[in-house]
């Protein structure tokens, strides 16, 4: 009950907030910029946006200052976007599922083995693949500004995962996704949707077999101790989006507007940067503990879950033209 009152406190307060955008400081006009974020402040997406924000404060001479809101204290990311939508908030960091939800063309971004890794999704970004796509939900009151990685999803298990025949029949934690669900069955096993907070315990009770996430999730929630072998299935390179509201990006001016895109993009590779940092110090931390790694074949994988990239990538003419572009950015295996 205390937790949900403070949670409804932390709520109102954004919509008070929101009519309170402008301060005073030194006699100059700030303009606060309102970000909800639901990881903690060590993390890659946390620091890309907090740089974004500094460099954009310096730049306009203190006229914006960006304000980030982390661990989720302003709601779930359904609702944080609910209130970019609505223009209580100015950004929010959200699932590509979130947009999915407005667009159903957005579950291309996140399809089953589109990417080779983390890299090819950089490479993706940066060649403004997405643009187009971005462009679509505006009447719905935001825009999506950036990709930014959430790492490449592995299976983790009792048992190292060394080929296809391995994953037959086992029960798999998955996001909240219908598209996952699917693509788990293609693999050969049934997914099981839950809170992640909800897995360590999944996999202790055997009421999963198996999971999978990113090195760092696997290390964060201590995973690594009731499922020991990590085997980089690489099903999915995972993108999450910076959102922007229709009324905040609207009202920079021509100037601010194109300072501010160009530090948005540099955010995203800063982000890259610091998560493909993040991983290699995870797996570090993880082997010392003694998880055990395997590398299965991938190409098998991919082959099982083509059904239904292919799908996802048919969905429209600008997912068949995502698709293409995002195949024309892959490096010889």
């Amino acid at each position: 009950m205390k937790k949900r009152l403070s949670l409804l406190m932390a709520i109102l307060s954004i919509f008070f907030l929101a009519g309170c955008g402008a301060s005073k400081v030194e006699n100059k006009d700030v303009q606060i910029i309102r970000v909800a974020f639901n990881q903690n402040t060590e993390h890659p997406q946390y620091l890309a946006v907090k740089q974004l924000g500094e460099k954009f404060e310096k730049a306009t001479d203190g006229r914006y200052k960006m304000k980030i809101y982390p661990n989720g204290v302003l709601g779930s990311q359904s609702e944080v976007a609910e209130f970019v939508r609505t223009g209580a908030l100015q950004m929010a960091m959200v699932p590509s599922g979130i947009p999915e939800t407005y667009n159903k063309d957005f579950a291309i971004i996140g399809a089953p083995y589109l990417y080779q890794d983390i890299d090819h999704m950089e490479r993706a970004v940066r060649a403004g693949v997405f643009d187009k796509l971005f462009e679509e939900t505006k009447i719905y009151g935001f825009k999506p500004l950036t990709v930014y990685t959430a790492g490449e999803r592995n299976v983790y298990a009792k048992k190292p995962i060394e080929s296809v025949e391995d994953l037959k029949g086992m029960i798999i934690r998955v996001s909240d996704s219908p598209s996952y669900i699917k693509m788990t069955e293609l693999m050969g096993g049934s997914g099981a949707t839950m809170a992640q907070s909800e897995v360590y315990t999944a996999l202790q009770q055997g009421v999963v077999d198996a999971a999978e996430n990113s090195e760092l999730v696997y290390n964060d929630f201590k995973n690594y101790e009731v499922s020991p072998y990590y085997s980089y299935t690489k099903h999915i390179v995972l993108p999450d989006v910076l959102i922007g509201s229709n009324e905040f990006l609207d009202s920079l001016s021509d100037e601010d507007k194109k300072i501010f895109d160009e530090l948005v993009l540099e955010s995203s590779t800063y982000e890259f940067e610091k998560f493909k940092e993040k991983i290699e110090e995870a797996k570090k931390i993880v082997e010392s503990k003694g998880v055990k790694f395997s590398y299965p074949d991938v190409e098998k994988f991919r082959e099982m879950v083509s059904p239904l990239t292919e799908s996802l990538a048919n969905e429209s003419d600008i997912t068949r033209e995502i698709y293409k572009k995002i195949n024309e950015l892959r490096e010889d295996d």
